[in-house]
Parts: structure tokens; sequence; C-alpha cells
């Protein structure tokens, strides 16, 4: 069969023959693979520079849908050591998670891997949050933007405002209560619509995050903000002012501040809620032409198809 692995890590991912997984055990389950996204974890894995990419070769990706030939049967499968992008994989039972039938592949195998972010943000990096919550997404128009509005919903909150740069895409999230348009300077935003609300989820960071929490300063409830990514900028100046000013909790949230196991516990509940959900369109690109084609740029999600 065919996979593809990174032998080299200047070189990135080729399209080899490996050989066909062996029989497997009592505690597996052998599925054929129909879509696995090319998250940037996955890229970053690729290129040897994530912290979990030591060995080669490297089998790419982490995820994938997969089906079972024998009974039709779809699964959601997160493989983070043994890599995804293969015709047929043996996966541990613990690690595959049932789909409905109806679920589309490429759009689930692009989605999952986004939605992660703000389900464990949530699950694993807030505490006590009040009944019927109010939240508000900094990024609300990003691929992981957009699934925060589902997840934040699919947790308790009864309103989230997303918060973004075109009021045009924003009207276009799916779930939105509200929403706030970054201007430009950042400091004339109006964040008024943002007032009242229990955690912020950061896709942003940056003088948008600052702004946003001065904007809190007088704010008569706790607030717990959770930095999630940073696609605007890496850095933040936040005065300490700021910070004594009102109940604020800052805390972090990735790979590094979770455990793997939590993230298995979670996905069981997470890839039953995504079934019924609005999910990411992606660009579908045969495995066979990974040596050309990652490196072009593509609009939207990448998903390769075996």
């Amino acid at each position: 069969m065919h996979a593809a692995q990174v032998q080299s890590w200047p070189e990135g991912p080729r399209y080899v023959s490996v050989d066909d997984p062996p029989a497997p055990s009592d505690s597996q389950i052998q599925l054929g693979v129909l879509a696995a996204g090319a998250h940037q974890v996955v890229r970053s894995r690729a290129s040897g520079a994530h912290y979990s990419a030591r060995h080669l070769p490297l089998t790419v990706g982490v995820d994938c849908v997969a089906k079972d030939e024998a009974t039709g049967q779809l699964y959601y499968c997160f493989n983070l050591q043994a890599g995804t992008f293969a015709e047929r994989i043996n996966f541990d039972r613990s690690i595959v998670y049932p789909l409905p039938a109806h679920v589309d592949p490429v759009a689930f195998a692009a989605s999952v891997n986004p939605a992660m972010s703000s389900w464990m943000a949530l699950a694993t990096r807030t505490a006590n949050l009040p009944r019927d919550f109010a939240a508000v997404v900094l990024g609300a128009t990003s691929a992981s933007g957009r699934l925060a509005v589902h997840v934040a919903k699919a947790l308790g909150a009864a309103r989230v405002v997303g918060v973004a740069r075109s009021a045009q895409a924003l009207a276009e999230v799916d779930g939105l209560d509200d929403h706030v348009v970054l201007r430009d300077p950042v400091a004339e935003t109006d964040f008024s619509r943002a007032q009242g609300c229990d955690v912020i989820l950061d896709y942003v960071y940056g003088d948008a995050a600052v702004q946003l929490l001065t904007s809190l300063a007088r704010s008569k409830k706790p607030v717990q903000y959770v930095e999630v990514g940073s696609l605007s900028q890496q850095t933040a100046e936040i005065p300490s002012a700021l910070l004594r000013s009102f109940d604020l909790t800052v805390r972090g949230a990735g790979a590094g501040s979770w455990s793997v196991e939590a993230l298995t516990r979670e996905l069981h509940t997470l890839i039953a809620k995504m079934a019924g959900w609005k999910l990411l369109t992606a660009t579908a690109i045969p495995l066979k032409d990974i040596e050309t084609a990652w490196n072009e740029t593509h609009e939207g999600r990448v998903v390769f198809v075996p």
C-alpha cells in the first residue's frame, strides 16, 4: 500500500510504498483511511519543528476519518504518534470514535482539529463558569473561531459574541448572537456588545486582546480569559493596573496545558456533538499528489484523500 512519509526533514513528505499493516490484534481495528487533514500541527511535525516529531521516517498526520470496510461504519481516529496519511491503518480501539453515516469525511477531517482548541480551552482551562454563561470569541471568522461558536453553545453558553475585522465575514459565522467589528486603529473599536461576558476565547492576541480587556476594566463579574492562538501578534503589553482593576483570570490553552489522556476523554463528547454542526469546507487533494501539493497555497483547509 502507499503512505506519505517524511524521510528527510528538508525534503518534506514523499508518497511511498510501505508494507501492508499486519492483521489487527484483539485490541485493534483495521480501517481504510478516507480523509486526513493537513493541520498546522501536521505541517509542524512534518518539518521536524514540533516537539513530538523526533525520528525518521515519520508517517504524516495526526487524525483522520476512516471506514471499517467490513461493516461500512465510519470513525474519527486520533493517532498522534503513528501517523494517518496512509491507505490502511491498525488503530487501537480506544482512539476511534464512531460517526453517523451522513458525515462528510472531508469536512469532518478538516474540522475536528480546529474544534479541539476551543473545546479543550473551555472544558479544561476554565473553572466554575456560571449557568448560561456569555462568551466572546476574539478571531471569530478564523476556522477555529467559527467552530468555537458551536463549541461554546454545546458547553452551555447562552450568548456568544464574535470579534473580528470584517463585518461581512462576521455576518456569515453560524450561531453568533452578536458581533464586534475591530477598527483600525483597534483602540477606536466599540466593545460595548462584549460587556457582561464571563469568558473570552482569544485566537488573535496582541493589541486587540489588550483593548478588549481594557473595555472590561469596570466589570462587576469575574471574567476568565483563555489565550488560544496568536493570529495577529505574538506579544501583548497588558498594563499592571488593568490586571488589578477587575476579577480577571488569565490562562493559556494548548497541548502543553492539558494531557493527551484528557483530550482522549473529551473527544467522545466533542465528536458526538460535531456530527450535527455546520462544518468547515475544505480542499480535497489525492494523497498521491502530496509531493507537489504540500507547499502550494490553497484557500481554506486542506485534506488529503488516499
